[in-house]
């Protein structure tokens, strides 16, 4: 006996089983509508039966009996109906297979006598078959009916869950995937299907979704592949307008009967803004320990650093020095120097804002710390460009604060251009937020130096203690406001602040001190709407 499951028949004839090697359609007649006859119809009648035998056609009804019901529901499918089935083979010579459904013993010897040698018969007890057939049909098409609905009920699923998800085959070709894939790849299923998948989900000039290329170690559909384990792995990727993206991808190996990875599923979750949160808590508990420390800091270091550079300053005033010792004492004077800038900019970054900010004219600060930049940068081969927008509200700020932030970005900026280039610091609105952003033309930044940009005393730099953008996200912080940071390797950079407008006091709920021009109080009034101005006069009388 062959196994279970197993087939009876060699493999390389299995698509030679059932072929139907008759020419044209099969020309069928029915003797009698008894048991079965209605069945019949359907079969031949019914689409759902195609797939399974060949075209088929009822060409007459002979020896039609009492069934008046069955004879009329024939007659409205214009099926011949003939007295004796002579007179039908006379009338259709083309005649191949009489299917008997009297239920007579006597019928059914009769016609193997009468019916020539070309045409077959299938008499009652193998139109029983016929039904078992029909019953068949009738339950693939029920079942067939189910799958379907589970599956759209699947899809529908797997569509509304956030992660973008991947059914491949152990080739890495694409098998299906859920609409979030092909939103983000800007493609129609039929483009990705087949496909190997770290060709087929990237959208134009842009890199992998899942993973960069089949052979990246780091993938986690190939590790899950060769492992037959569940992997995950973090990876990131820096969208079309230049914000860094953080993901988490899932490999889930889908193994068969005999234990084989025949498909794998991976699902990529969007992490970005979890490990956003996760990065500004973990430099915040830095920033607390920064906080400590400057106490000890400004009383342990601080009273001799400043002991050191005085009796360096007096030394190097002396005229009993060589020149070799007094080149000894003005390294000690840079170094102490140096000390002391890093001490302050601690001191600095640890220093609480103050507790009420004050109203600031974002342009105005703007303005003056580009024209103080200018004169130190333009002869250096920097243009720095101004491009203000006209009636922004002022915003929640310490304008000193401010005007610190923009330096420290048109220095970062500076330092990215050794070879000189273009600034441009413009300011706007952005929904609610009032907005000041600075974009260089320098190399740009790579992922790894856009994960790290924020982290207290991190550079890249050969001098500086990397508190830069660190300082310039807890101020920021401290206003109310966010920063942003985006840029792609070779095109630039740009940093964004986001500032919390102010709103005007006592002029109703939506008013906003407007600058670029100079408003009165009464003038700032005039733009609020009558029904407002009306609630609030009557408030004050």
């Amino acid at each position: 006996m062959p196994e279970k499951g197993k087939p009876r028949y060699p493999e390389e004839f299995r698509e030679d089983i059932c072929l139907w090697e008759m020419e044209g359609k099969v020309r069928i007649a029915a003797v009698g509508t008894g048991p079965g006859f209605l069945s019949l119809l359907d079969i031949v009648y019914n689409e759902r039966f195609q797939q399974f035998l060949p075209d088929m056609v009822l060409v007459g009804i002979a020896e039609p009996g009492p069934h008046k019901g069955k004879l009329d529901y024939a007659r409205s499918l214009d099926i011949p109906i003939y007295e004796t089935l002579g007179e039908l083979i006379e009338a259709e010579p083309q005649l191949s297979l009489v299917v008997e459904h009297t239920g007579l013993r006597s019928t059914t010897a009769r016609l193997r006598k009468e019916l020539p040698d070309n045409i077959s018969l299938i008499d009652h007890t193998g139109a029983v078959f016929l039904c078992g057939l029909h019953d068949m049909a009738q339950a693939n098409a029920y079942c067939q009916v189910t799958l379907d609905r589970h599956r759209t009920l699947l899809q529908a699923i797997i569509d509304e869950v956030r992660e973008d998800i991947l059914l491949l085959d152990s080739h890495g070709r694409v098998v299906d995937c859920n609409r979030n894939v092909l939103e983000k790849a800007g493609k129609h299923k039929q483009d990705l299907l087949g496909k190997q998948f770290f060709d087929a989900q990237v959208p134009e000039g842009q890199e992998g979704m899942f993973c960069s290329t089949d052979s990246d170690e780091q993938c986690a559909y190939t590790q899950a592949l060769f492992s037959g384990e569940k992997t995950e792995a973090l990876f990131t990727r820096v969208d079309q307008d230049g914000h860094l993206k953080y993901y988490r991808i899932y490999a889930y190996p889908i193994k068969n009967e005999q234990g084989r990875i025949n498909h794998v599923v991976v699902m990529r979750r969007d992490i970005t803004e979890r490990t956003r949160r996760e990065r500004m808590q973990q430099q915040a508990d830095k920033l607390a320990v920064v906080g400590e420390m400057s106490t000890y800091l400004a009383h342990e270091i601080r009273n001799p650093l400043f002991a050191i550079a005085g009796f360096t300053n007096s030394l190097l005033k002396s005229e009993s020095m060589n020149d070799k010792e007094r080149e000894k004492l003005r390294i000690i004077s840079e170094e102490t120097t140096r000390l002391e800038h890093l001490l302050s900019s601690i001191l600095k970054f640890a220093r609480p804002a103050s507790s009420e900010l004050d109203k600031v004219d974002l342009n105005e600060v703007a303005d003056e710390t580009v024209t103080l930049m200018r004169m130190g940068y333009e002869h250096q081969g920097y243009q720095i460009e101004l491009e203000p927008t006209k009636k922004i509200p002022l915003v929640k700020a310490e304008p000193e604060m401010v005007k610190q932030c923009i330096v420290n970005l048109i220095k970062n900026s500076v330092e990215a251009m050794p070879q000189g280039g273009t600034l441009r610091i413009e300011t706007g609105r952005d929904g609610e937020m009032v907005t000041l952003s600075v974009t260089d033309t320098g190399p740009g930044m790579s992922e790894r130096q856009m994960d790290q940009a924020f982290s207290p005393f991190y550079t890249t730099k050969d001098q500086g203690c990397g508190l830069g953008l660190a300082m310039i996200r807890k101020l920021m912080s401290e206003f109310g406001g966010t920063v942003q940071l985006k840029s792609h390797e070779g095109q630039g950079t740009t940093v964004m602040l986001s500032f919390l407008p102010v709103l005007a006091e006592g002029l109703g709920e939506g008013a906003e001190w407007v600058v670029g021009e100079k408003h009165s109080e009464e003038e700032a009034k005039s733009n609020v709407p009558p029904a407002k101005q009306a609630e609030s006069s009557s408030q004050g009388s």
